[in-house]
């Protein structure tokens, strides 16, 4: 990839490692022991030879190998993500033109992890490796370590991480020690042994160690031996001045040894060039004005002065970072502007070159801070599109410190902030940026500035200072101003007028954002302009037009949006399919949704699509799974601390109540988004539901409150006016004014047949039998009824096809059998009591195989009988066993005896091992498992017929126990997923009253009690644990047991 410019090139390229390197066989055997683990970290001080080593091990393995060298600018989580996508690009060539880092750009960490995971699951089968070199300069980067955490958590099994860095890498190590998916190399491990030293005397200074020398030379290094590692000029008598000189073994001793032997031309050289960070022959002759730097490049790699280089063409070379600082200090004390000016064309090279970052950087280290500004100024828009805020971050605090003037810096870092949420820090920038800016500024940057005021002022909820920002930006902006800005103050005026309640203005506004921008190639903000505008036309009620209005947005976001973008959209379409009755058009668009909120890692969008599928399985009277997603959408939005987000969630699962007649639990959850209400008048969704829950016990109350809401129709939308009419009909019914009734129901009818919003009318009327026949009555004509009573039907049919055991509930059970607990036999709901125990053992035998070869029965139960005994015993107990059943409950088929598979019979077992496959059958966080999980758990009774003790019954006993053990461990790994771990412990504790020695169980036990805060269970049970092992086994706790009770009593 030569059109990469030279600081990526070399970023992505292993160093070279020849015949003149020490092949540390035993270290690449480790790291080799290790690839199934997910993360290997090689952590020691400088010097110890973790780069040669990585690049040792990329050169002897058989494995793919995708290399990041990681610099101070990979501190900017887009920068890293696009080093580590070049680099995945290289050695993967399929996975070219796959990281649309573009569309990314205003994605999280998190996002960004998955996104890549994603798609190294989709291409790469093959086991790999990342090797992250220096991962030291990114420790104190929160953005790219939450990178790197989030996506080593998602990491496909396939590739493993290898980290290298003076420092261990800031992720979640307990976890992952936890998981068993972490390995290490420290300084004891990387200190050279007596057989590594004494091959690196022979290779380094072709001598040959005595004993005695090799010993002193350990003794006073312990395997610390950077000298000979990185400098083969040291001759065979300059090792023996090594091990005689008492001195420390620093850099700079070393380096001065290194330095003074060189020829007056080379040294020139290495101070001159050490101001490039990565080195090229045309950059170094572009700095030194010359042209013969590729021979000094070779003359340094051949001589090992402390260069490393690449073997691609054309080659990269790289200081020892702490050599070349050592040189920068000679070369800056020796003549400072010299110094400087070298450092200023190396700037000039590196700007014109492709790497903004670096040349900033050395612009302010030469004191050029008036160059620095100009580049900062003309690259800042381009880096906070592309997401690189990091650096706009770095560009402003060495600016700021300069007194440089870079208005464009400040001025899109506010952008920045504002986009995170962070707005104290916009408003600074701004204002910074503001104090910058000069009458001469262009238009459409004077404006840019008052359009961010609006956009800060817009989140505070202060829309009269929104629309006054607007005024101000377009009259900057003038009559011939930019289109794309004129259009942001059109949507700023939306949304303002948006949140005051003026739905028709916002409507006009929104529609002038979008024409401003028709006919431009600003791709993404017309799908933006086009998302409000739907929006707004779904609050007015225009059903039909908002959904074609977020189709047309959804077809560019295809094309341009990143994940969260497409969360929204998806998600939108199906609210609209849900509305126009598409339910399974709904489920799958909101499945999508779904996926695109977690791979940007938000789980507020997360939380209202939880929340959005929940309204639909509520619609379809799928009360259970509705439930399990208010909670989960709950849990979320207590995470958040998100108001707005509980609010909603606990209006619904309060609906989801009184539709099947829990009042009281109603009441109770349309309490709790009233205790969150900070204004004092309630928003019009909590007053339509507590008046519904009034309709029944108080009426005309319920009357009088709607009939008043109504009047306030400005403060309603579509769906909102819907339902109120909706209530104030049913509760004239409930007070026998029939009249009103058929009344308020008929302007229901015509005002949601004209809005779009059956849908709302159609979950109701499923749920109230007597307004639904009192509607069927007296307006059986009406239209709109007709289509509600359409969609009621299809509700039900869809219903029936996600029930998690379709079974034919009018059919009578005939038998029942109950082997999990205390065996029993029903017949027509009596038990049979009378049943001799081996008749009883005999009929769970043929349950639970089904079809039975008759000599299969005689060698299970009368083994030691003689056969003609056998067959007569058998005989005899299918003669009682029909008597008590009835004669068709056994066939007898030739040699095959089995229950008649025709009669409606029970068996709980079957029952356990039907609802255990559908658990196990759905992926961990699909929204259905928990409560599939609970339902396979609550369906097994106990210890398969705990009262016999024949071989084939202990057997099946323990095959079932280890199910239920299993669920109870996936019950429990569910519940800490969902952040639930008391839920955990008490799951767990069943677990272990059954197996407490089983690792998986008591770990997951400890990692709840830990997260509970309970330290002193965490020390009981885990000190329980090891004398149960002890005593019973002679067994030591496994190591990751052992690792987590040790992060967790820390």
């Amino acid at each position: 990839m030569t059109s990469l410019d030279s600081v990526l090139r070399h970023a992505v390229t292993p160093p070279a490692f020849d015949q003149t390197k020490l092949n540390r066989e035993r270290l690449v055997d480790i790291i080799h022991a290790n690839i199934p683990r997910k993360l290997i970290v090689v952590a020691t001080p400088a010097g110890y030879g973790k780069t040669t080593l990585l690049a040792n091990f990329s050169a002897q393995t058989e494995l793919p190998v995708c290399w990041v060298r990681i610099t101070e600018a990979d501190r900017d989580v887009m920068r890293f993500a696009n080093v580590l996508a070049t680099s995945l690009q290289r050695r993967f060539r399929r996975l070219g033109g796959k990281f649309d880092l573009d569309r990314l750009s205003d994605s999280s960490p998190q996002a960004l992890a998955r996104a890549f995971a994603d798609v190294i699951d989709a291409n790469v089968s093959e086991t790999f490796v990342i090797a992250l070199d220096d991962v030291h300069y990114i420790n104190r980067s929160k953005p790219t370590t939450t990178f790197i955490d989030a996506f080593l958590e998602v990491l496909p099994e396939q590739v493993t991480i290898l980290a290298s860095g003076r420092e261990v890498l800031e992720v979640s190590l307990a976890r992952l020690m936890a998981e068993g998916g972490l390995a290490g190399l420290g300084p004891q491990d990387m200190a050279l042994t007596r057989t590594e030293l004494a091959e690196l005397a022979e290779i380094q200074a072709g001598v040959e160690l005595s004993s005695q020398e090799a010993t002193r030379l350990l003794e006073e290094t312990r395997g610390w031996i950077t000298g000979v590692v990185l400098s083969g000029k040291l001759t065979g008598s300059g090792l023996s001045a090594l091990v005689q000189d008492p001195r420390p073994m620093v850099y700079e001793y070393l380096a001065s040894v290194v330095l003074n032997r060189q020829p007056d031309d080379l040294r020139r050289f290495m101070l001159d060039s050490c101001v490039f960070p990565v080195m090229t022959a045309e950059g170094c002759d572009y700095v030194l004005r010359q042209d013969q730097s590729i021979r000094f490049l070779r003359r340094l790699v051949r001589g090992g002065m402390f260069v490393m280089a690449t073997d691609e063409t054309p080659r990269t070379y790289e200081y020892h970072p702490q050599f070349r600082q050592f040189l920068l200090e000679l070369l800056k004390s020796a003549d400072r502007r010299r110094y400087r000016r070298l450092l200023v064309r190396a700037a000039n090279y590196l700007a014109d070159h492709g790497s903004p970052e670096y040349a900033v950087d050395l612009y302010s280290e030469a004191g050029a801070y008036s160059r620095a500004a100009t580049l900062a100024e003309r690259r800042a828009e381009e880096m906070h599109l592309s997401g690189r805020w990091i650096t706009l971050e770095s560009w402003a605090h060495r600016l700021e410190e300069s007194k440089a003037v870079a208005p464009k810096v400040f001025l899109y870092l506010a952008a920045s902030y504002t986009e995170q949420g962070d707005l104290e820090a916009a408003d600074s920038s701004l204002q910074r940026s503001r104090e910058m800016l000069n009458p001469r500024a262009t238009k459409s940057i004077q404006a840019y500035a008052e359009i961010l005021r609006g956009h800060i002022a817009y989140r505070r909820g202060q829309y009269d200072e929104v629309l006054k920002a607007a005024d101000d930006a377009e009259r900057v902006l003038g009559s011939r101003g930019s289109r794309q800005r004129k259009s942001n103050c059109h949507r700023l005026r939306a949304l303002a007028t948006l949140g005051k309640g003026d739905l028709h203005s916002a409507e006009t506004y929104a529609e002038k954002a979008f024409n401003l921008l028709n006919q431009t190639d600003l791709k993404s903000a017309q799908a933006y302009a086009l998302v409000d505008l739907s929006n707004i036309q779904l609050d007015l009620g225009k059903a039909a037009e908002a959904h074609a209005t977020s189709l047309k947005a959804h077809g560019i976001l295809l094309e341009v949006g990143g994940p969260i973008k497409l969360a929204v959209s998806f998600n939108n379409l199906a609210y609209d399919a849900h509305l126009q009755g598409r339910y399974e058009e709904a489920l799958e668009l909101y499945n999508e949704g779904l996926k695109y909120a977690r791979q940007a890692a938000s789980p507020a969008r997360e939380a209202n699509i939880l929340f959005s599928q929940a309204d639909l399985f509520a619609d379809l009277d799928l009360a259970l799974q509705a439930a399990e997603l208010y909670g989960q959408g709950l849990n979320i939005a207590a995470r958040l601390d998100n108001l707005s987000l509980t609010r909603y969630g606990c209006i619904q699962t309060s609906i989801l109540h009184r539709r099947r007649g829990g009042i009281v639990l109603a009441h109770e959850w349309l309490g709790r988004a009233m205790e969150l209400e900070k204004r004092s008048v309630a928003p019009p969704a909590v007053t339509i539901q507590m008046c519904a829950l009034e309709a029944m016990a108080k009426p005309e109350q319920a009357r009088n409150t709607l009939s008043s809401l109504l009047r306030k129709e400005k403060r309603l939308d579509a769906s909102e006016k819907t339902l109120a009419l909706y209530f104030a009909a049913r509760a004239a019914l409930e007070a026998g004014d029939l009249d009103d009734a058929q009344a308020g129901l008929e302007q229901t009818l015509d005002w949601s047949g004209g809005n779009g919003t059956e849908q709302f009318v159609a979950g109701e009327l499923t749920f109230d039998s007597d307004f639904r026949e009192f509607s069927r009555l007296r307006l059986s004509s009406h239209p709109v009824l007709s289509v509600i009573f359409r969609r009621i039907e299809t509700m039900r049919g869809i219903a029936q096809l996600y029930q998690e055991t379709p079974e034919d509930a009018d059919a009578a059970v005939q038998v029942a059998l109950f082997a999990l607990g205390e065996g029993s036999v029903h017949c027509q709901e009596r038990r049979l009591s009378d049943l001799k125990p081996l008749a009883r053992e005999v009929l769970f035998h043929l349950a639970d195989h089904q079809r039975v070869e008759r000599d299969s029965l005689l060698e299970t139960f009368w083994p030691h009988h003689p056969p003609g005994r056998q067959v007569a015993n058998l005989h005899t107990t299918v003669y009682n066993l029909r008597r008590e059943l009835g004669r068709e409950v056994i066939l007898h088929e030739g040699p095959v005896y089995c229950l008649n598979p025709e009669l409606p019979i029970e068996y709980d077992v079957i029952r356990f091992e039907r609802a255990a496959s559908i658990a196990e059958g759905l992926p961990p966080g699909d929204p259905r498992k928990m409560f599939a999980l609970t339902e396979a758990i609550n369906s097994y009774g106990g210890p398969f017929l705990a009262e016999f003790a024949s071989d084939w019954i202990v057997e099946r006993r323990r095959d079932l126990e280890m199910r239920y053990l299993d669920l109870l461990a996936q019950h429990a790994q569910e519940a800490l997923v969902r952040d639930q771990p008391l839920r955990a412990v008490n799951t767990l504790r069943q677990a272990l009253q059954i197996d407490p020695y089983r690792d998986d169980t008591n770990l997951y036990f400890l990692e709840a009690l830990g997260r509970l805060g309970r330290r002193s269970e965490v020390v009981s049970h885990y000190q329980r644990y090891i004398r149960l092992l002890a005593d019973e086994l002679g067994l030591d706790p496994p190591e990751p047991v052992r690792e987590l009770y040790a992060r967790l009593i820390d």
